[in-house]
């Protein structure tokens, strides 16, 4: 591992991440670290390098060994928490283990040149690196020959060398950790275990990489033209490092940047199990981007995606370091709050909300910078839910009203809810959803799989999946079982090879292989096709059909499958490993026989895919019916390079063979291991998500019919209050008969101009036709006094819009037309009633209604005044566009009101006489 404070951050920690950079320096108490460390190494290292000479032993091995290590030193692999693995440490044992103390005390200055060269990180950080892997070195070394030269107390040299070895990994890993952890917690100010860098995950990952270093040691003394095979294993374990930062990227969404739905439902269950331990309070938002189809229709998905990218970076603006923002799907967010009071979750969302009105998203299609706003709805724990399950239920029905409401808004969830049944359904699950869903989902309905999937991953065995064994099927199973069979016997009878040590070995490997591969629907991953195309090089025909066997019981054994699918397997893998040995079968001497081996180990590996994936193409074709070349081309063909790879690294083995023996096989059986460990923890986590959102998609649908019953009581309920109320109002006023109706007409076909869903509608619908009910706690002397009102008559009559608010509360089934009835009277300008709010602060319905409400005033007889033309009233109305009314809403309803064009005209003539 590697210091790289000027490079590094860690995300997953608290605390001032990236505050320094690299002009900051190092604080106080790394500095003096640092030179601590600098000087030990200096105390340790000049003496050793002062008696450095030209005929100093080991030069050449020193050459080898450090430019390998400089070279794997320049590929890095960042873990999640930003420690950077190098495979470096496999060639670092070997200096240890080879080289003199003068050449092992330049280690670490070569190993790091180069990379500070290609980087150039800050001076102290890589001064600090190589001190660090200086004094590691030395210590190894020390060990190492130490354990070798107690030959008083061990007898056997080869058990000296691997106990010095072991000792000399555990050595090296430990003083580079232990070495690294004080001066990333100076520089950082994090604990060490936040840093993790004692955890198993980084000390085994060392270590397992130093042991390869011991059998790359042992390899070099017995013979050094083997050390470039050993890359074949690097590049696996490297690839195999990768996988904790493919993990992390599996926890984030590609697109914010925030983590995705799956890592935000196992930390709700996470928190809420603590929440509940410990009595401790706990809050959930759920966040709605209102109108991004709008945006997408307007500027393109590109700027939607902006839009999407810009809200997640607000959102970790006004976030703490332990609140985990998620996006939930589509264009849903959820936000949790540990920790958190409902109260202080509140001002939170609303500090969310303000936050994301205020911020201009700049988009490339658009010349101006475009704005956006939230809908959120706030749940907390205990009070609106005792699971996962119903805080998000709880918190998304609040984002419902608060839409319902005219967006833009905050909303918690203990206000008056939606109205439910009294029978509810199964809440939703908590669990990842990948995309918008528009359309209800139906029901999941188990299918029968019409083909097999067109693409089986790398070194699976695969055999046909047989929904019926049919006559010309059964025959190419049995000619495969039987020919391939026979084959095998013919080889174990006829082939040369008697090292039973050594096959019982190769057989152990492709059991184990097998026995860790993962399960699939249509074969299995594993490193038997490795094992055996090294079983075929080393032993020939003889070690076929005990290869074959192994593998298809273990395959069985995992499965099941029926007796024609173990005696297809069989008789493939007999026929296909027959074939790799008689490509390994010529031997030649010296460095042309070594690479006439190489030469043959990738046909090998072509002749072995042909072989095997050319009878399952056979089978497969049978099956289905279709043309064998076809069934190989879609299915397999694809596999071709992968099997390549494998003749390669069988061929390597059989040359570590050679030389090294069993402990050739050890040396690669640990990272094929090891990468396939790493995998089968990555696949299993994506199998497990696959299987949440399928049991998902069942309870999506109930919740959806869930919403529409409370939809519907919700319309039965208030259709009679609403026809009784509205006949009360009307009736207060011969000269205002009809007006709420008309109002609401009005309101109607305003908003489906605006593009209104159905939902805002009906609620718009209801505002509207109830916004003057609070006209009915004004008395019959103001509301129809034919004369001026005085200045305390009308501070009384402007207090109809609150009193009809807080009356249509009181009923319990409205509460989401509340918003639009208490601010009809708005101005756009700020100067209206009750509440003085101006712009888009107005709710949308309450904009509408005070335009349909202006316009049916003007055009009826009052008692005050007589009726006006329709024209003289569009006019005034287009004059207070901006002060009085929203231009948006004044726009509508000229396009949907039939004005005559010859009635325009004298306006027209009146305008343009205007000086």
């Amino acid at each position: 591992m590697n210091a790289v404070p000027s490079d590094i951050a860690l995300p997953d920690v608290p605390g001032p991440v990236g505050e320094r950079g690299t002009d900051a320096g190092l604080p106080f108490k790394a500095t003096v670290y640092f030179f601590i460390v600098a000087a030990a190494a200096a105390v340790v290292s000049v003496p050793l390098l002062v008696h450095l000479r030209v005929n100093t032993q080991g030069w050449v091995t020193f050459l080898v060994v450090g430019s390998a290590a400089a070279f794997a030193q320049l590929f890095v692999v960042r873990t999640p928490r930003n420690q950077s693995y190098h495979t470096t440490v496999v060639f670092l044992l070997p200096a240890v283990m080879l080289l003199p103390p003068e050449l092992v005390a330049l280690m670490g200055l070569v190993q790091h040149v180069p990379e500070w060269l290609k980087n150039r990180n800050a001076w102290y950080s890589q001064t600090f690196n190589i001190c660090n892997y200086t004094l590691a070195n030395l210590a190894a070394w020390a060990c190492f020959h130490a354990t070798l030269g107690a030959d008083s107390l061990i007898g056997s040299r080869d058990l000296r060398l691997a106990l010095g070895g072991i000792a000399a990994s555990a050595v090296l890993v430990g003083i580079n950790h232990i070495l690294l952890a004080p001066m990333l917690h100076f520089f950082y100010s994090h604990s060490i275990r936040e840093l993790g860098i004692f955890s198993f995950e980084s000390l085994s990952t060392d270590l397992v990489l130093a042991a390869l270093g011991v059998g790359i040691a042992a390899f070099w003394d017995l013979n050094p033209w083997l050390l470039p095979f050993a890359l074949a294993p690097l590049l696996l374990i490297h690839r195999s490092l990768s996988v904790p930062q493919l993990q992390e990227e599996a926890r984030v969404d590609a697109k914010t940047g925030l983590f995705n739905a799956r890592y935000f439902a196992a930390m709700l269950a996470d928190e809420l199990g603590r929440a509940e331990r410990f009595e401790r309070p706990l809050a959930l938002i759920m966040a709605d981007l209102d109108l991004l189809r709008d945006i997408n229709n307007t500027y393109g998905h590109l700027a939607g995606d902006a839009v999407l990218k810009g809200i997640a970076e607000t959102f970790r603006a006004q976030l703490r370091h332990y609140d985990v923002p998620a996006r939930f799907g589509g264009e849903e967010f959820a936000i949790l709050l540990p920790e958190t009071p409902p109260d202080q979750a509140f001002e939170i969302a609303e500090r969310i909300r303000r936050a994301v009105a205020a911020t201009a998203f700049d988009v490339e299609t658009s010349s101006e910078p475009i704005k956006a706003t939230v809908s959120i709805g706030v749940a907390a724990f205990p009070r609106d839910g005792a699971d996962a399950n119903e805080l998000i239920h709880q918190a998304d029905l609040a984002v419902y009203r608060a839409k319902l409401q005219g967006r833009n808004r905050v909303l918690d969830a203990s206000s008056e809810p939606l109205v439910m049944p009294e029978i509810r359904s199964k809440p939703l699950v908590a669990v990842p959803d990948d995309g918008e869903h528009v359309v209800p989902l139906p029901a999941a309905v188990e299918l029968p799989p019409a083909h097999e999937r067109r693409h089986p991953r790398p070194h699976a065995v695969h055999g046909p999946t047989f929904f019926s064994l049919s006559k010309r099927l059964a025959a190419v199973v049995g000619l495969v079982g039987l020919v391939g069979t026979a084959a095998g016997i013919v080889g174990l009878v006829l082939g040369s090879s008697h090292d039973v040590g050594g096959m019982i070995a190769i057989i152990a490997l492709v059991g184990a292989g097998q026995a860790l591969a993962l399960e699939l629907d249509l074969g299995s991953i594993s490193v038997s096709a490795v094992g055996a195309l090294a079983g075929a090089a080393l032993f020939g025909p003889r070690a076929a059909l005990a290869l074959a066997v192994t593998t298809a019981a273990v395959e069985w054994s995992a499965r099941r499958q029926s007796l024609h699918h173990v005696l297809f397997n069989i008789g493939a893998l007999s026929l296909a490993s027959l074939t790799a040995a008689a490509i390994f079968s010529p031997h030649f001497g010296g460095d042309t026989g070594r690479i006439v081996t190489i030469v043959a180990g990738v046909a090998a590996g072509f002749g072995y895919f042909a072989v095997n994936m050319g009878l399952v193409s056979l089978a497969t074709a049978v099956e289905g019916h279709e043309r064998w070349w076809r069934a190989f081309q879609e299915r397999f063909a694809w596999l071709a390079p992968h099997y390549l790879v494998y003749g390669f690294i069988a061929a390597v083995i059989y040359l570590g063979y050679q030389a090294a023996h069993l402990w050739a096989l050890a040396v690669f059986a640990v990272p094929l291991f090891l990468m396939r460990k790493t995998q089968e923890a990555y696949l299993r986590h994506t199998q497990k998500s696959a299987q949440k959102l399928r049991e998902a998609a069942e309870t999506i649908q109930t919740q959806n019919v869930s919403l529409e019953q409370a939809n519907r009581l919700l319309r039965e309920r208030s259709t009679a209050a609403m026809e009784s109320l509205s006949a009360t109002v009307d009736a207060r006023d011969a000269y205002t008969a009809g007006h709420s109706r008309r109002v609401q007409q009005l309101a109607l076909a305003i908003g489906r101009e605006l593009g209104l869903s159905q939902a805002e509608l009906d609620l718009l619908g209801h505002a509207a036709l109830f916004h003057d009910i609070g006209k009915l706690a004004v008395p019959d002397a103001i509301l129809l006094k034919p004369a001026t009102l005085t200045d305390e008559e009308w501070s009384l009559m402007q207090k109809h819009a609150d009193e009809g608010a807080r009356i249509i509360d009181r009923l319990g089934f409205l509460n989401d037309a509340v918003p639009a009835i208490r601010h009809h009277h708005e101005r756009f300008d700020g100067r209206g009633y009750p509440d003085r709010l101006k712009g888009e602060e107005i709710p949308l319905g309450a904009r509408i209604i005070h335009v349909a409400d202006a316009l049916d005033s003007m055009l009826t007889t009052r008692i005050y005044r007589a009726a006006r033309p329709a024209v003289e009233a569009l006019h005034e109305l287009r004059k207070a566009a901006g002060t009085q009314f929203c231009p948006r809403c004044v726009s509508a309803l000229e396009r949907i009101l039939p004005v005559d064009e010859g009635a325009r005209e004298p306006e027209r003539q009146r305008a343009v006489a205007v000086p």
